[in-house]
C-alpha cells in the first residue's frame, strides 16, 4: 500500500492510499479514512464511513451518604443524668439479644447480633455501663441510626 508523507502548513501527516485506483479514492491520514475526489485543480476530501465516536465517558453519581451516627452517644434526660444509647450502624435484622435490663456490660461485650447483607454483625459496647433499656427483640428490622439499647 502505497504511503506518503505530507506536510500542511507546517505540520506532516503520513497518508496511505490502500487502492490507488478506486473511485472515490480512498486514502488514511494519520490512521482516519478519507474519500478523496478530484474536482477540477481542487482535491476535496471527506470522512469515510467512519465508526460513530465512542460515548462519552459516564461518571458515576456518588450514593447520598448518611449523617455520620456514633454507637454510644450521650445524652440528657430527665432525672437520670447521663444516658448512653447504641444506635444501629447500618440497617438490618436483629438475629439475638445478648444482654437484659439491668445488666452491667464492659467495653467490647456483644450486646446483640445484627445481619446485614447476610453478614452476621455483633454489635458491641464502646464503653462500660447498666442496660436500662432494650428498644428492639429478635426478628425486628431496624433502620440505620435506630437506637437499640440505652445505658447507665
Amino acid at each position: 500500500m502505497p504511503a506518503f508523507s505530507v506536510s500542511i502548513e507546517g505540520k506532516v501527516y503520513r497518508v496511505e492510499i490502500p487502492d490507488p485506483g478506486a473511485s472515490p479514492l480512498q486514502v488514511i491520514v494519520d490512521g482516519q479514512s478519507f474519500e478523496v475526489g478530484i474536482i477540477g485543480s481542487e482535491v476535496v476530501a471527506t470522512p469515510a464511513r467512519l465508526a460513530p465516536p465512542p460515548p462519552p465517558a459516564v461518571q458515576p453519581t456518588p450514593l447520598p451518604q448518611p449523617p455520620p451516627v456514633e454507637m454510644m452517644r450521650p445524652s440528657a434526660a430527665p432525672g437520670m443524668g447521663v444516658v448512653d444509647v447504641v444506635s444501629a450502624p447500618m440497617p438490618g435484622t436483629i438475629l439475638s439479644v445478648q444482654v437484659k435490663t439491668g445488666q452491667r456490660v464492659e467495653v467490647g461485650e456483644v450486646l446483640c447480633v445484627l445481619e446485614a447483607m447476610k453478614m452476621k454483625n455483633p454489635i458491641r459496647a464502646t464503653h462500660p455501663g447498666t442496660i436500662t433499656e432494650i428498644c428492639v427483640e429478635p426478628g425486628r428490622t431496624v433502620p440505620y441510626g435506630e437506637v437499640l439499647f440505652r445505658l447507665a
